[in-house]
């Protein structure tokens, strides 16, 4: 449903702040003059009942939204659907709160002056699509790869203080020591014996690791088929995986409009050089700021194509000749796979519409 209004009716402006069991919203006019707030459940209905309680004010000119990424994701997906201009407002900082207070009321009329302020105009990510889909399956993986690791360390830190009878006939390694844990054969009558629970806790600590792996290997499998469906130009990059790939889509969103130039892609990476020049010295460092799920990610190409790319190895040895660091040369490098991505990203998500 597109909203439409008489051309004499007035433009309003509204501020949402979402919450896990209600979303309170709040109208304007243009010059900031509050017309009305109040509170709606978070269910379809309710969304529904918002969208209508703003038109009723007037022709909706934009919504700031609150957390479109948790709570107000529902509220984001159902007001974009309806036509409605949807823009990112970010929540009051610490030091905004502690000095004027907080509530929901005041929230969204603050939400709201954002909006007018021209300080909310980020748009929010298009969850509709099939990178949401690879935002959930990587999700799943990143619990997994996390689970598995604590399996891991747990099973190294009972073997480690198992009685000495047990732990001399287990192996170090942790390949090994799954492989050999996952053999024991506790007595569940002796638990009671530190040998035999540690045999226990041994093989289900095992048991445990290998299950994950297996998930692990069946999520990456899926994530795979997905990424090389939506961004078969990224995945061919030197570098680039099938799980870095998720990432970047996962940073980037499925609107990739979003994203107006290379310099925005590299602020969002934290790879953009930023200067930190003083007296005599000049030179720049890398942004510490943005997604650093994707920053990782950048790193992680750099670092492959060092490894086994002859172009970028060679691009490092000229720059080391011509008396560059090597973390200049890393910050370049950084920088150049950024403006490559951004090319790629822009040939894979790009759409009629943009």
């Amino acid at each position: 449903m597109v909203l439409t209004a008489s051309p004499l009716a007035r433009a309003v402006v509204a501020g949402v702040d979402t919450h896990l069991d209600t979303h309170h919203a709040a109208v304007v006019t243009l010059t900031g003059e509050l017309l009305a707030d109040a509170a709606f459940p978070v269910s379809s209905a309710g969304y529904q009942a918002l969208l209508d309680w703003v038109a009723g004010y007037g022709l909706i000119d934009r919504m700031g939204v609150e957390l479109t990424g948790s709570y107000g994701a529902g509220l984001a997906r159902h007001l974009r659907a309806a036509g409605v201009t949807v823009l990112e407002v970010n929540t009051a900082d610490r030091a905004t709160r502690a000095r004027r207070g907080k509530d929901d009321r005041t929230d969204v009329i603050a939400a709201a002056g954002k909006v007018l302020a021209g300080s909310a105009s980020t748009i929010p990510k298009d969850t509709t699509g099939p990178v949401e889909s690879l935002r959930l399956l990587h999700s799943a993986r990143e619990s997994a790869v996390k689970s598995r690791t604590q399996a891991l360390n747990e099973l190294q830190a009972v073997r480690t203080t198992a009685p000495a009878s047990l732990r001399e006939t287990l192996p170090t390694t942790t390949g090994a020591l799954v492989t050999a844990a996952a053999r024991l054969r506790p007595d569940t009558a002796r638990l009671d014996e530190p040998e035999q629970a540690a045999k226990l806790a041994l093989r289900r600590l095992a048991t445990r690791a290998r299950q994950l792996t297996e998930e692990i290997d069946a999520a990456e499998s899926d994530i795979a088929a997905l990424v090389q469906a939506v961004a078969p130009t990224l995945l061919a990059a030197t570098g680039v995986g099938p799980i870095t790939a998720a990432i970047l889509l996962v940073a980037v969103g499925e609107n990739f409009a979003r994203i107006r130039s290379e310099s925005a892609l590299a602020r969002l990476t934290g790879t953009a050089p930023i200067p930190v020049s003083s007296g005599r010295t000049h030179r720049h460092r890398l942004h510490r700021g943005g997604n650093r799920q994707a920053n990782r990610a950048i790193h992680t190409i750099a670092l492959t194509r060092l490894a086994h790319d002859p172009r970028t190895r060679a691009y490092r040895d000229r720059r080391l000749a011509e008396g560059l660091s090597k973390r200049d040369i890393m910050r370049a490098l950084k920088r150049a796979i950024v403006r490559e991505i951004f090319r790629n990203l822009r040939t894979d998500l790009a759409h009629p519409e943009t």
